[in-house]
């Protein structure tokens, strides 16, 4: 997971879009019930569908939960806050963030819906949105979902990113030092490894392959930079400094399971110098 910046999509809208957003949101407030808002919504879900090619442009056409890339794939648009009713609850759905586009997620099928997968694992997030015990939960457009402590992790809020770490066996695991900083920590990361279906066997081995790759091509820079101290010979300093441009491309937001990559270096940085080189570059 990596961070999305909601002001990037809302600087990219097409215009007049939100202005039309505005529009069917007043509607849905001055609604008459239930069946009402659901019609409304009904009626005009083609205005989230149609900045889909948005949300995917501001995530490099990554999912935002997963970092999957998958062109054959009819990704959605998830609505982060289930406009309907919340699955496990009482509650009828945050139906007055319908057409918020800060409430807007782009997400893979296995990310969105309930899916089962090799090796008997399971998930998606469907109309789920759990919160922390305790938690109040906004129930009208009245109450500002401030007040919440969701236990889903969230792309768009930064610290939520760093939460997640990964190693060398591709799985899902808990940041320590953000467990230093907030409580929750562990049930959040946990809670979205399951209805995120982080933990789905084909994407474990595509963050296992780019983990090993990440520590190969550290090790490739560690041979030609000790190399290059001892012979001086500048093939060797000409392959050192394309494993490290190498390895900064695969820390880059657009590269595939940049998250798993950047957690690979920062975790080789003991044994490796090319790995604390570029464990801190931005």
């Amino acid at each position: 997971m990596i961070f999305i910046d909601r002001q990037e999509v809302i600087a990219m809208l097409p215009e007049g879009w939100q202005v039309k957003a505005k529009s069917v949101t007043d509607a849905l407030l001055a609604a008459d019930g239930e069946e009402s808002r659901k019609r409304i919504i009904s009626e005009n879900e083609e205005l989230w569908r149609s900045i889909k090619d948005v949300l995917a442009k501001v995530g490099h056409h990554k999912c935002w939960y997963c970092e999957t890339t998958n062109i054959r794939s009819d990704n959605a648009v998830d609505h982060f806050r289930p406009k309907n009713r919340v699955a496990g609850s009482s509650h009828g759905g945050y139906w007055w963030l319908a057409f918020d586009v800060k409430n807007y997620r782009f997400a893979c099928t296995f990310c969105n819906s309930r899916r089962h997968g090799e090796g008997g694992t399971a998930g998606g997030k469907a109309d789920r949105f759990p919160l922390v015990d305790g938690s109040q939960r906004a129930d009208s457009p009245l109450i500002p979902i401030t007040v919440e402590n969701p236990l889903l992790l969230d792309p768009c809020d930064y610290f939520d990113t760093t939460t997640l770490w990964f190693d060398e066996t591709g799985q899902v695991g808990v940041n320590p030092d953000a467990e230093l900083v907030e409580d929750n920590v562990s049930q959040r990361v946990y809670t979205s490894r399951e209805l995120y279906h982080l933990d789905h066997v084909r994407l474990v081995e595509a963050r296992k392959r780019v983990y090993l790759e990440v520590l190969d091509m550290c090790d490739r820079a560690d041979k030609a930079l000790d190399a290059y101290k001892s012979t001086k010979n500048s093939i060797s300093r000409s392959l050192f400094h394309d494993s490290i441009n190498a390895l900064k491309r695969m820390k880059r937001d657009d590269a595939p399971y940049s998250a798993v990559a950047r957690c690979a270096v920062l975790g080789y940085r003991v044994n490796s110098p090319s790995a604390k080189l570029i464990a801190g570059a931005s």
